[in-house]
């Protein structure tokens, strides 16, 4: 199935029979690039994703410093591309390739956003492979955030520039952050909630984005979890993919954020004519159950044993494990379906 057809709910059952396998080896199957990849539309190159998995918790958590580590972890170990600001400019430099050929294509990508009610700092975008405006307020704005609890409902609330408001202005500023990176390949995508999302989708397209990703849910907390969801799931597949078809331009890439509860469900999606997807919510459920698990643990091997003492530790590094799982699971899932 293609993204030019209309979805269909797709159900795991349609792996080849086994009479029309015989004829292939299984070894080259196995060696079959299990990632995805974004086209370039004003060069016309491809960029590669290792894995068909990202995370955004790196900018959409409103304390996201205990799960950094974790994720670059993720992103290295597993290929999963992470959407991330640059905190410390001078020193992710000295770690960063100076040229898209030296790094490795088994690492994820490291995707720098853009809020698009903040100024840009270009030098961030020096050597960045992929570049992604936020149509949604930055996370900076204290005020739209309760960090108690996580961030409010309006932090997503979709936000355009008034100088912004057409496909010119917009054209243009896509194609300043494509220059401002020395890469030979820079991929520029652009990320909103998933409100109305055939009109949106189309207005990112027609102002030149290479790929779109639609947030119908996200993450707003990690103590306690917190999400919020926008649009169903089906509706936003249905009207993304007939924009991307009504828009007339080839290889368009759609990214979906939703809920992710099992392997399956991020199998579905790619059937379904989805790119990539977000392991957010699935990272959060993992998040929390070991953080229990490390607290009881804790807690019996105290002293006193009146009291619970988190081991921040132990949550993450058993994110860390389940994500790995998880990702070596849904690529095995892959090859028996050939997704």
């Amino acid at each position: 199935m293609t993204k030019k057809s209309k979805p269909q709910i797709i159900h795991l059952n349609q792996a080849r029979a086994l009479a029309e396998r015989i004829d292939q080896q299984p070894e080259l199957w196995a060696q079959r690039e299990l990632g995805c990849k974004f086209h370039c539309r004003s060069t016309g190159q491809k960029l590669h994703w290792p894995s068909a998995i990202f995370s955004r918790l790196a900018i959409d958590l409103p304390k996201p410093a205990s799960v950094l580590g974790t994720l670059e972890n993720l992103k290295k170990k597993s290929g999963i591309s992470i959407v991330e600001q640059e905190v410390n400019f001078s020193q992710r430099l000295s770690d960063r390739m100076g040229s898209g050929a030296d790094r490795s294509m088994d690492d994820g990508l490291s995707i720098q956003p853009i809020f698009i009610d903040e100024p840009i700092r270009f030098e961030g975008l020096m050597h960045a492979e992929q570049i992604e405006l936020q149509f949604i307020p930055a996370s900076s704005k204290s005020s739209l955030a309760n960090y108690a609890s996580g961030y409010l409902a309006q932090r997503w609330m979709p936000t355009l520039p008034s100088d912004l408001t057409d496909v010119d202005k917009m054209s243009k500023r896509i194609e300043l952050l494509r220059s401002a990176s020395d890469q030979a390949t820079v991929i520029v995508g652009g990320t909103l909630p998933a409100g109305a999302v055939y009109d949106d989708v189309r207005f990112l397209i027609d102002s030149g984005v290479d790929y779109v990703n639609v947030l119908a849910q996200v993450a707003a907390g990690l103590k306690p979890p917190k999400s919020f969801s926008f649009q169903p799931l089906d509706y936003v597949i249905e009207q993304a993919l007939g924009a991307i078809d009504k828009s007339g331009v080839s290889d368009i890439a759609l990214l979906v954020s939703s809920r992710i509860d099992h392997v399956q469900d991020g199998l579905r999606l790619l059937s379904a004519g989805v790119d990539a997807f977000c392991i957010d919510s699935w990272l959060i459920e993992q998040h929390t159950e070991n953080t229990s698990t490390a607290s009881s643990a804790d807690d019996l091997s105290s002293f006193m044993g009146s009291y619970v003492r988190p081991s921040a530790t132990a949550s993450v590094d058993g994110m860390l494990k389940a994500a790995l799982s998880f990702v070596e699971e849904f690529n095995s899932l892959r090859r028996v379906f050939e997704i």
